[in-house]
């Protein structure tokens, strides 16, 4: 036999009895201990993270297929508890959003951040991995750009956009995800441009549109 291949085969061998010896089992052939987990046939880090007896402890860092330098997840275990802390990471290490799990589905405020900057781009909060409450979304100036309330995953009660100078440019009210309700535009000096109410998502009764602050005309839907 070739020699070269000879000595492939056994540093094959060797990297298996290698994995195998650090990744061990407990008498009920549970994980436990620390675990690491190559990609399928290469040395690249799947994830890395320790075991209690078949339950995650600790830090466990996942990785993506040839980008090994930086995870592109953290998740930190606790003991007593379903809840999982989640980070999320570009291929160079900054992070993309962080947040709570159980059960595998989001729960609770989750954080999403601006990628040319450190700031918070989005605040949002889950419940059974579906948006309910307020969500949020800023400026990389840290300046407040969107406020809209949310139900079972879809818009429902106020919504407000505002400009990067802090005026409110829609003043909207949603039901089940639908425009439903009074509804108030502006321009960025402050002034009326338009209002009146939706009914499921469509102009319904008198809308007034405004030029200048002053009331221009009004249409009936």
């Amino acid at each position: 036999m070739n020699k070269h291949l000879i000595f492939l085969i056994l540093s094959l061998s060797f990297s298996t009895l290698c994995k195998s010896q650090n990744n061990q089992l407990d008498s009920q052939g549970r994980r436990h201990g620390y675990w690491k987990v190559d990609f399928e046939g290469t040395f690249d880090p799947k994830f890395e993270g320790n075991f209690e007896h078949g339950q995650e402890t600790g830090i466990f860092k996942f990785y993506k297929k040839g980008f090994y330098q930086h995870p592109s997840a953290i998740m930190e275990f606790q003991e007593d508890t379903d809840s999982v802390q989640v980070t999320y990471f570009t291929q160079s290490g900054k992070p993309i959003s962080e947040g709570k799990m159980l059960n595998k589905k989001r729960e609770g405020e989750w954080l999403y951040f601006h990628q040319q900057s450190d700031s918070i781009m989005m605040k949002e909060d889950y419940r059974n991995d579906l948006l309910h409450g307020l969500q949020e979304t800023f400026y990389p100036n840290g300046k407040l750009a969107e406020k809209t309330e949310y139900s079972k995953g879809e818009k429902h009660g106020k919504s407000f956009i505002y400009a990067d100078n802090g005026q409110v440019t829609k003043e909207l009210t949603y039901q089940n995800g639908k425009l439903h309700g009074p509804a108030t535009y502006y321009n960025v000096k402050s002034e009326k441009t338009m209002e009146g109410s939706y009914l499921e998502g469509n102009k319904f009764g008198t809308w007034k549109y405004y030029s200048e602050g002053k009331l221009e005309r009004e249409e009936d839907y």
